[in-house]
């Protein structure tokens, strides 16, 4: 996800991946001591949730058709209102910025895109402020890091709105009034893409997460992923890799990854939590003979990671589509300027859309369709203009 961990110009200290002790796992898998009777319940246990999981996966291996929202606005939102979305300096970030642009025009309204520093958010909101926005969108930006601006916005009635936080929206209360891609997402994203390890593996899975645990929404994909490998595959392995920002600016990932798979033998599969830690390390494993073990999966594919679907060099990525998270946002804008934006509105579609793609004859037809950046549903735009009756 586009979210606080593409906005790598802050620094994180994390310890040295690499190091065994820097792994969390969860998940048993060690019965050498447990009784026959014992081993047979847990791999009736394991069976069952092998089903449960490819019954999981069969659902979010189709493109999606339809956004989640069906509700309609009573009428077209008054034309001409000033939105401002505020975008991180990350590249990932910028995937963000056209479908808010395209979202706001589409309703006759006035946007304005600009990027913050990572290390002075508030200095960004303030402006916005300042300028006279009633509604504000951003990405990376959590409340507690602009509590000043946070007070005044909430004094001067401005919404707030949010995407790839783990922050929850109570509106007046707190002043913001929705996120995209929220921590129910993350959580979501971990719990499919387990489904899918669970599903591949037969039950079998003995996986290593890597993330960085500066932000909130890894480390929720993380725990999400964890949870299902417990309810549904006890008998599965998972375990946790952090590494840095500082280390991801040095392109030492890599390396790191297979220090750690090089420690740790029985691992069969390598699961990225978003695609900026991907690059270059097909390349190392390769050097040192670790494809042919260990399987390669991540969240947020773009062309890259694609095209190595393709290639055989990786195996399954889920995919996010960046345009269509900023109508949605959009669509709460629309929604509260006429006083219909809800919590039930919010979590029509908050926590995201769900697509996997774990076949090169599937990636060679996103990279055909869309060139590796999938922008959303089928003509999720129309369906938007549709609710907010504008459009042909």
């Amino acid at each position: 996800m586009k979210l606080q961990k593409a906005c790598i110009g802050v620094l994180a200290v994390a310890c040295v991946a690499g190091a065994s002790a820097c792994g969390s796992s969860s998940g048993n898998g060690n019965s050498s001591s447990t009784s026959p009777a014992a081993n047979a319940s847990a791999a009736a246990a394991t069976s069952s949730g092998v089903t449960a999981a490819k019954s999981a996966v069969a659902a979010a291996l189709t493109e999606p058709t339809q956004i989640p929202e069906t509700t309609p606005l009573p009428r077209a939102p008054k034309k001409g209102t000033k939105v401002i979305f505020l975008t991180c300096s990350a590249a990932a970030c910028s995937l963000l910025n056209p479908g808010f642009t395209a979202a706001a025009k589409a309703l006759g309204w006035d946007p304005t895109v600009i990027t913050y520093n990572s290390a002075t958010p508030g200095a960004a909101v303030q402006q916005a402020i300042n300028e006279g926005y009633k509604y504000i969108a951003t990405t990376s930006i959590t409340l507690d890091t602009i509590t000043p601006q946070v007070q005044e916005m909430k004094a001067k009635g401005i919404a707030f709105f949010e995407a790839y936080t783990s922050d929850t929206p109570e509106f007046a209360k707190n002043g913001l009034y929705g996120d995209a891609q929220n921590a129910q997402g993350d959580v979501k994203t971990g719990g499919l893409m387990a489904d899918w390890l669970i599903a591949n593996s037969d039950g079998k899975a003995n996986v290593v997460y890597v993330d960085i645990s500066l932000y909130p929404s890894l480390v929720g994909q993380g725990q999400g992923a964890s949870a299902e490998f417990t309810k549904l595959c006890p008998s599965c392995k998972f375990a946790t890799l952090p590494v840095s920002v500082t280390q991801l600016g040095a392109g030492q990932v890599p390396s790191a990854i297979v220090t750690y798979l090089q420690s740790h033998p029985s691992v069969n599969y390598l699961y990225l939590s978003f695609q900026d830690l991907d690059a270059g390390v097909y390349a190392a494993m390769r050097t040192a003979g670790l494809t042919s073990r260990v399987k390669i999966v991540g969240t947020e594919a773009e062309a890259t990671q694609l095209h190595e679907v393709v290639n055989g060099q990786e195996t399954m990525w889920s995919i996010l589509p960046e345009p269509y998270v900023m109508w949605e946002v959009v669509d709460w804008m629309a929604r509260q300027s006429e006083g219909l934006l809800t919590p039930a509105a919010l979590a029509a579609d908050d926590s995201g859309v769900d697509f996997i793609v774990d076949t090169p004859k599937a990636a060679q037809a996103q990279l055909t369709a869309d060139g590796g950046n999938w922008p959303g549903p089928v003509n999720y735009a129309a369906q938007f203009e549709k609710l907010w009756h504008v459009g042909s």
